[in-house]
C-alpha cells in the first residue's frame, strides 16, 4: 500500500506558515551583534566554535541515518580534539575506526566545502548538488538495495550520479513512500534550483528559516540520489543557514525522532513542525555558542592577559548600563506575569484538589537582586546545563515558586515548582533564558519551613527547551508567549508530581 504518493514540487506561494519568529528573530539580531563584538576581540575563538560544531555534523549525520555507530563519549571527544581514528576504541562503533575516520573527514570536508561555498557566493545547482554528494559518499563504494521480492543486497553507488531506480522505501507495517520517479529527477531539481532563486531574487518577504525548512523538505521530496539524500539535504540546510547569516545545525540522534515527524508532517502538507523545528534547532546553536569561553592566546605574557581583562572591564562598563538596565526591566516584567500566571493557577489548584479529597495551600514566592536570588544554584545550572546553554551567576538572577502543599495528615508529598530567570553566556550578552523544575518533596522533610530550600527532594527538570528573550523584546508580546511556555512546564511538574500520590 503506498502511504504517500510523490508529488510535483510546490513554490512557497501556495504554503501558509503559522510559525511566530518574534521572539527568535530577537535573540538571533543579539547574537550576531554579540559575535561582532567577539569576533573583533579574538576571531580565533568564533572560528574554533565553527569547527567543532562541524565535526559534530560529520559525526551525527551519518549516525542518524544508521550508517555507523558510536557511542557519545567517544563522539564527545572526537568533536573537542579532531577526527583521530586513534581516539576511537573499537568497542566504541561498529566499524572499523580506520574506515569510520574516513567517511568522518569526508563529511567534515563536505561541511568546510559549504563554508567555502559561502565566501566564494557559490549559487545552489544540480552540479552543486552532485558535488556534494560525490564528497559526503566519497569513502562509500556500495549501499544496501532491496529487490522486487524484499531481499537485501550490497550494490555499487554511483558518487554524484542521480539515481535510476526508484528507491521508494518501505515502512515497517508493509506502507510505502514514494520518492520522485527517475526519469523526472533532473527537471525537478531545475524545478527546486529556480524557485529558490526565484524567492532570493524577489525579496519575496518569507522568512529565511521558512525558506530553509521549504528546501530542506522539497528535496527529500525529490529524494535524487540512490543513497546518502539525508545527508546531501542537511548539507543544504547549513548552506542556506550560512548563507543568510544563521549558524549551522546539528540534526543529532536525539532529535532524530522528532526530525522524521516534522518531515512527514511536511510531506502531510503542514511544513510548521518543520519550520519550528529548525528554529528551536538554532536557537539550541546560538545558546550553546554564548556559552563558549573567551580564549587567552597561551603566551605567557602578563601584559597580554592584562590587556585582554582590561578590555573585558571597558567593554562591560559600556554594555552594563544601556544593556543590563533594559534586559532586567523585561526580566522583572516578565517574573511579574509569571507571579500572576502562578496565583491564578494556585487557586484553580487547591479547588480542584479539594473536591477530590485532597487538602492542600498553594503559597507563591519569588526572589530577584538583592531578595533570595542565591537560592536554586545547583538546580539552575543543572538546567541550563541541560538545555545547552551557560547560566550567567554573576549577573541579576530572578525566580518564582509554586509550592503545593498537602495538608500533614496525608502522604502525599509537596510540589515545589520553579521558573528561573537568567542572563545567558559568560559576557554580558543581553539575552536572558527561563528553565523550569520541579522538586518533589517527601514527607520527612515536609514539616520544613516553605520559606527554605527542601532538603534533597527529588528533581526534575521540566524545561522542554529554554525560554529566550532580550532588551529588545516588547514586554507585551512576550508575556503572551512566556505564559503558555510555563503552562507547559507546570503541566509537566504536575504529571511527575502525579507520579508521587498513591
Amino acid at each position: 500500500m503506498v502511504a504517500y504518493r510523490w508529488q510535483p514540487l510546490t513554490s512557497l506561494d501556495e504554503l501558509s506558515c503559522n510559525v511566530d519568529f518574534q521572539g527568535f528573530d530577537s535573540l538571533h539580531q543579539r547574537w550576531l551583534n554579540f559575535r561582532e563584538q567577539r569576533e573583533e576581540s579574538d576571531p580565533d575563538a568564533y572560528r574554533g566554535f565553527l569547527e567543532r560544531i562541524e565535526r559534530s555534523w560529520a559525526i551525527e549525520t551519518g549516525i542518524i541515518e544508521g550508517i555507523y555507530d558510536l557511542d557519545r563519549g567517544t563522539t564527545q571527544t572526537l568533536v573537542e580534539k579532531g577526527l583521530v581514528a586513534d581516539l576511537i576504541d573499537r568497542s566504541a562503533t561498529n566499524r572499523d575506526p580506520q574506515y569510520l575516520i574516513k567517511v568522518l573527514k569526508d563529511h567534515q570536508e563536505s561541511a568546510e566545502f559549504v563554508t567555502e561555498s559561502i565566501r566564494l557566493g557559490t549559487p545552489i545547482s544540480k552540479h552543486y548538488i552532485r558535488q556534494l554528494h560525490q564528497l559526503l559518499t566519497r569513502n562509500q563504494p556500495t549501499y544496501t538495495a532491496v529487490d522486487q521480492f524484499g531481499n537485501f543486497f550490497e550494490t555499487e553507488l554511483d558518487r554524484g550520479g542521480f539515481k535510476t531506480q526508484p528507491n521508494n522505501p518501505t515502512r515497517p507495517d508493509g506502507d510505502v513512500h514514494e520518492y520522485c520517479p527517475p526519469e523526472q529527477v533532473e527537471s525537478e531539481l531545475d524545478n527546486l534550483v529556480s524557485l529558490y532563486e526565484q524567492i532570493q531574487d524577489t525579496g519575496s518577504g518569507y522568512h529565511p528559516l521558512l525558506v530553509a525548512a521549504w528546501l530542506h523538505h522539497r528535496f527529500t521530496q525529490i529524494h535524487p540520489f540512490q543513497d546518502g539524500n539525508g545527508r546531501v539535504a542537511r548539507a543544504l540546510l547549513i548552506w542556506h543557514l550560512a548563507k543568510e547569516r544563521y549558524l549551522p545545525v546539528v540534526v543529532s540522534r536525539d532529535d532524530r525522532a522528532d526530525y522524521i515527524d516534522a518531515l512527514e508532517k511536511a510531506d502531510a502538507g503542514s511544513l510548521d513542525p518543520l519550520v519550528g523545528f529548525i528554529v528551536r534547532l538554532e536557537r539550541r546553536t546560538i545558546l550553546e555558542a554564548l556559552g563558549e569561553p573567551v580564549p587567552v592566546e597561551d603566551s605567557g605574557l602578563v601584559s597580554q592577559i592584562l590587556d585582554h581583562i582590561g578590555e573585558r572591564v571597558r567593554q562591560r562598563r559600556k554594555e552594563r548600563s544601556e544593556q543590563l538596565r533594559s534586559v532586567n526591566a523585561v526580566a522583572a516584567s516578565i517574573q511579574e506575569t509569571a507571579k500572576t500566571y502562578h496565583e491564578s493557577q494556585a487557586e484553580i489548584i487547591g479547588r480542584q484538589l479539594g473536591q477530590a479529597g485532597l487538602n492542600v495551600n498553594c503559597p507563591v514566592d519569588w526572589g530577584g537582586p538583592g531578595n533570595r536570588e542565591h537560592w536554586y544554584h545547583a538546580q539552575l545550572l543543572r538546567t541550563a546545563m541541560e538545555a545547552n546553554h551557560w547560566a550567567n551567576l554573576n549577573e541579576n538572577r530572578y525566580f518564582i515558586k509554586l509550592s503545593i502543599n498537602p495538608n500533614y495528615q496525608s502522604q502525599t508529598p509537596r510540589l515545589v515548582f520553579v521558573v528561573s530567570l537568567h542572563h545567558v553566556g559568560r559576557q554580558l550578552t543581553g539575552i536572558m533564558a527561563a528553565t523550569a523544575f520541579a522538586q518533589i518533596v517527601r514527607r520527612q522533610d515536609s514539616e520544613q519551613d516553605d520559606t527554605e530550600e527542601p532538603n534533597d527532594p527529588d528533581f526534575r527538570n521540566c524545561t522542554v527547551e529554554a525560554f529566550t528573550f532580550t532588551s529588545e523584546d516588547d514586554t507585551e508580546k512576550v508575556a503572551p508567549r512566556f505564559s503558555a511556555w510555563v503552562e507547559r512546564s507546570l503541566g509537566i511538574a504536575l504529571r511527575h508530581w502525579s507520579e508521587f500520590i498513591s
